[in-house]
């Protein structure tokens, strides 16, 4: 039975088990929920092509025009998916026993060679008493991981080559995380790449937060009314998921992208970037009209002098080129996240394992592990 399947009828099964008395009360309110949404959703509607127009005359809204020069070039460069994945299971004593891991892919011929892989992989002890946290704390420890491969790949890399590192997920980590010492850490990396010509792009797929709308509310915009438009979408993605499937609509056939905005000043986390030296440029773009939208993350450093629109317009055109059908990032992070992947079933086996390597012939023991797993 194919995963999808499983994971519904699970699904269905613990709907099915909920009390009667409780789930007359959520099915009633979710009805009421739907109807909300639905009427949000056709308010919204009206507003896009007023919004479409604003973001038009401030010319960030572009059509790329991908051709097929543009794929010979980009599929024959040397390109590295990278990805990182956790899973927190355990708490035994207040310690949680995490699995992570890290995979790096590389192709390094182009597309039409086989690629290689690196993972990494290991068990972390979290105590929760000194990191009560726990999620956020294994979080830190996978991105120094990812961070770690993005340097040893760089520090390796033929300048001679065109090349670029795609990885999955924001170029800027979380904002619970700006500590000094690993805040230098990953700009000097990301650094690295930039002085050796390596194209350094984070894709992000499940996208929060509101920087675009921040930006173009409080730097361009002046009309409160034009203001209070904007602000009625939720979240950045919210927006441009209306607007490019307006445009799409409207007859165009091609990729969208937005026009790049300097996001450093979002969060305290980005200004301590933007401390070390690093510029954080954020791009929407969809490759078609039947792929999801996503955004691209281009760091560049604020002593380098380049085009940013030169440069973002590359990094679509090369997301593009190394895209599948049916797939919204490019094919290095795709397999890199296949690669990496710990899923929640593998860390709790995982853990038993090591419960069950903790027995002890002394019933004391036994029975106090019992207590505290």
């Amino acid at each position: 039975m194919p995963r999808e399947d499983i994971y519904e009828t699970l699904k269905r099964y613990e709907f099915n088990k909920t009390e009667p008395e409780t789930l007359r009360g959520l099915v009633k309110s979710a009805l009421k929920k739907g109807n909300l949404v639905r009427e949000r959703m056709g308010k919204l509607k009206e507003l896009v092509e007023k919004i479409k127009e604003i973001l038009e005359r401030e010319n960030l809204l572009l059509e790329i025009d991908i051709t097929d020069d543009d794929y010979a070039l980009y599929k024959n460069i040397c390109a590295v998916g990278i990805d990182g994945s956790f899973q927190c299971v355990g708490g035994i004593g207040g310690i949680w026993y995490t699995p992570i891991s890290c995979a790096r892919i590389d192709f390094e011929e182009g597309l039409g060679n086989p690629p290689k892989a690196s993972v990494t992989a290991g068990i972390e002890d979290i105590d929760q008493h000194k990191y009560p946290n726990v999620e956020a704390e294994a979080s830190v420890r996978m991105l120094l991981v990812e961070t770690k491969a993005i340097n040893e790949w760089a520090s390796k890399v033929d300048v001679n080559k065109r090349n670029v590192i795609f990885i999955d997920g924001p170029i800027v980590d979380p904002p619970y995380y700006s500590q000094e010492k690993y805040v230098k850490y990953r700009c000097d990396t990301i650094s690295q790449c930039i002085e050796k010509n390596i194209l350094l792009i984070g894709c992000v797929k499940r996208v929060f937060g509101k920087p675009f709308i921040n930006y173009v509310t409080n730097k361009l915009l002046k009309d409160d009314v034009e203001k209070n438009r904007l602000g009625q979408f939720t979240s950045d993605i919210h927006l441009i998921s209306y607007v490019f499937t307006k445009l799409y609509f409207s007859g165009i056939k091609g990729a969208l992208a937005t026009s790049p905005v300097d996001v450093s000043d979002e969060d305290d986390v980005h200004k301590a970037y933007l401390k070390k030296g690093i510029r954080i440029f954020s791009v929407f773009m969809q490759r078609n009209a039947f792929s999801n939208p996503i955004r691209l993350d281009i760091p560049q450093k604020l002593d380098f002098s380049e085009d940013i629109k030169q440069t973002a317009e590359k990094a679509v055109k090369m997301t593009c080129a190394w895209s599948y059908p049916g797939y919204d990032i490019p094919l290095p992070v795709v397999l890199a996240h296949n690669k990496c992947t710990v899923r929640k079933g593998c860390a709790e086996v995982l853990y038993e394992e090591i419960i069950t390597r903790a027995a002890s012939p002394d019933p004391y023991d036994n029975v106090v592990r019992m207590k505290l797993g």
